[in-house]
């Protein structure tokens, strides 16, 4: 709720400071004496537009602050803090300052806990602090959106989880029908791809390449490109190790060895070389064996080598196609056959995708129809407590109903519309708010709404309802002033009014008069009691705030508003 406004340089009002308390405040003046001005200050700071006409005439700038009480956890807090603000927490409830300033030239500057803000967070916050109902935001309730949005907010606790499973099943629905539609967009490109896999693995296994293939073939093309200078080298190799007649490099290691061996006695280290000699001659024989065994073996085969230059080109052509290594190829024919598995059956995948559209979709029909039984239940009632209301607001005849009908299709808010028909007389149809309802009868099916919502308490939101009670008077103005005065019992509620009988229900009662000094005019805000508020409530009355007459009447009217 706001706890203390202040303003200053805007539009006639020089300077006012104003406190602020719980329950019903009525905003009352002279014609042109700078009402609407006060409630166009709350208007800047909820965000509206800063227009710099609006600037007291030789200011250089106009400003307006509140302090607004707010419970402790109210989001408000958060927003603030979040922003950098500060705000001051004392036990359940938290002080937040917002303010605004307007230069006459210039951009208007926004505040919130005394940092600078963006002019859009002030909205945010103003839609947890501050309802406003005037003629223009009457409009408001002819929409759908604003109406569900009250039915929903008027069903409590059992449409509200009735409104959380359908959200749900709304998210899980519309997740499959996104599932669906990405895979029908890729089925084209799957079939591509599968192509393009099946193409891979035919020209793969075409060639069946090995793992280290390559090498050993390079290898024995090598073997098979010098097979004479090769067959020379280890013929020459045996002939010099074993040669003839033991003449050979073997025939000597093992004399010269034996030589040795005979004077070991003498010299145990020519003992020890005559072994080692030994073991020469022996890894030399080895040799000579395996040189034996490969060039009995060693062929030149004409027809190998081509097969072997053959397979190396072979080999080349596929990297070369594929633009990959042997091992790299390999790794992607291992890979197309489990990715082939995925795509082989398109269908079969399309069908289990389509059934679980039409599982979820009968899973959000089911949701709807549970949230729709929650709304029309919620709607019967509301709307025989809007009637009751109105039948006491001087609308005898009419009857507020709620329609709740299905929609062609799902939407995110639900299976239905939802609609707010009034019956403006017996034999009447029931007809949209817009249709059948006036601009003063838009007013109090409003008030009517707001008592009927406003039953929970909300002690720190403030309504403020701009001159409601147009176009209306005698009893009716003093239901209107009751009904006023009990969603003050909840909430703080300000109200600009022209009528004695709806200011009379107030608890506290701000006047805005016009002072004259020269050729300059401003506007005081003062707050009045006792016999200054019997006061305008008799010049409300009757023009003059010293009739006997009207003072009578004024104070019968304060004894007499009270609220059942």
């Amino acid at each position: 709720m706001i706890d203390e406004l202040r303003i200053s340089n805007l539009g006639v009002i020089e300077s006012a400071h104003v406190d602020l308390s719980r329950g019903m405040t009525a905003i009352t003046g002279e014609t042109g004496a700078g009402k609407t001005m006060a409630l166009t200050s709350l208007g800047l700071l909820m965000g509206a537009k800063a227009e710099p006409h609006r600037v007291r005439q030789g200011a250089t700038a106009a400003s307006v602050e509140a302090t607004f009480v707010v419970r402790a956890d109210s989001p408000v807090v958060e927003l603030v803090e979040n922003a950098g603000g500060v705000v001051d927490v004392e036990g359940d409830e938290a002080a937040v300052i917002l303010a605004r300033h307007v230069p006459a030239k210039g951009r208007s500057r926004a505040y919130a806990g005394g940092q600078s803000v963006p002019v859009k967070l002030l909205e945010q916050i103003a839609e947890h602090l501050i309802t406003v109902h005037g003629q223009a935001d009457q409009l408001k309730l002819r929409s759908e959106a604003q109406q569900r949005h009250a039915l929903d907010a008027f069903g409590g606790q059992k449409l509200a989880a009735a409104r959380a499973g359908y959200e749900t099943a709304w998210a899980a629905s519309r997740e499959s029908e996104e599932l669906l539609a990405d895979f029908k967009a890729d089925m084209r490109q799957a079939a591509a791809e599968r192509l393009a896999l099946e193409a891979l693995v035919k020209r793969v296994d075409a060639v069946e390449p090995r793992a280290g293939e390559e090498d050993e073939l390079k290898a024995r093309a090598l073997v098979l490109e010098n097979v004479e200078d090769l067959r020379s080298a280890m013929a020459g190799s045996i002939a010099a190790l074993s040669g003839s007649d033991d003449a050979g490099a073997l025939g000597a290691i093992d004399a010269a060895a034996e030589l040795l061996a005979q004077v070991r006695d003498a010299d145990a280290e020519l003992g020890a070389l005559s072994d080692q000699l030994r073991e020469v001659s022996l890894l030399a024989s080895d040799v000579t064996n395996a040189l034996g065994v490969k060039l009995s073996g060693l062929d030149a085969d004409p027809e190998e080598l081509d097969s072997i230059h053959a397979r190396r080109a072979e080999l080349r052509s596929l990297q070369r196609d594929l633009g990959m290594t042997v091992e790299e190829i390999l790794a992607e024919r291992g890979a197309a056959d489990a990715k082939l598995a995925q795509l082989a059956a398109p269908e079969e995948h399309l069908v289990q995708l389509e059934e679980q559209v039409r599982a979820a979709h009968k899973t959000l029909m089911d949701a709807g129809r549970k949230l729709r039984a929650a709304r029309r239940t919620a709607g019967e009632k509301l709307g025989a407590m809007v009637t009751a209301e109105l039948h006491d607001l001087a609308m005898k005849d009419a009857t507020f109903s709620v329609a709740v009908e299905p929609r062609e299709e799902p939407a995110r808010h639900g299976i239905d519309s939802v609609s707010f028909l009034l019956r403006a007389h017996r034999g009447a149809p029931d007809l949209p708010l817009s249709v059948a309802a006036s601009g003063g009868e838009v007013s109090r099916i409003m008030l009517a709404l707001e008592v009927t919502l406003n039953a929970d308490p909300r002690p720190d939101h403030t309504f403020i309802f701009d001159e409601v009670d147009a176009g209306i008077g005698g009893k009716t103005a003093l239901s209107v002033g009751e009904r006023l005065a009990k969603v003050g019992r909840a909430s703080q509620v300000l109200t600009v009014t022209h009528l004695a009988q709806v200011a009379a229900y107030a608890n506290h009662h701000v006047v805005v008069a016009k002072k004259s000094e020269g050729v300059t005019t401003s506007t005081d805000v003062v707050v009045v009691e006792g016999e200054e508020r019997v006061s305008e409530l008799a010049r409300m009355l009757s023009g003059h705030a010293e009739s006997e007459v009207a003072r009578t009447h004024a104070a019968e009217l304060i004894s007499g508003a009270v609220v059942s």
